[in-house]
């Protein structure tokens, strides 16, 4: 059995405090936001933004942001304007 070295725990440490930070960076609004996957495909089922977008109350995203994990609690202006995106900007009644 190989014993890791120092360094190689250290390294994994310090990529799960980052992974931390990323986190909280995250949810620095404290809030989940929807990213309407018709008006930006590429957003759907990835942890990352890919590209600079708005989410449906208006606040931007931007490309490398991670999404707010589900612990978060949910943007209530996102989900009070998502019906009214769909209708308008896609017609689904």
């Amino acid at each position: 059995m190989t014993i890791p070295d120092s360094g190689t725990i250290l390294d994994e440490e310090a990529e799960a405090e980052l992974r931390r930070e990323e986190e909280v960076e995250a949810i620095s609004d404290n809030f989940r936001h929807i990213i309407c996957y018709l008006c930006y495909p590429a957003f759907a089922d990835q942890p990352v933004a890919p590209h600079d977008a708005q989410c449906i109350c208006g606040k931007p995203v931007h490309a490398g942001e991670i999404q707010a994990p589900e612990s978060a609690p949910e943007c209530v202006l996102c989900h009070e304007m998502a019906d009214m995106h769909y209708r308008k900007k896609h017609s689904v009644h």
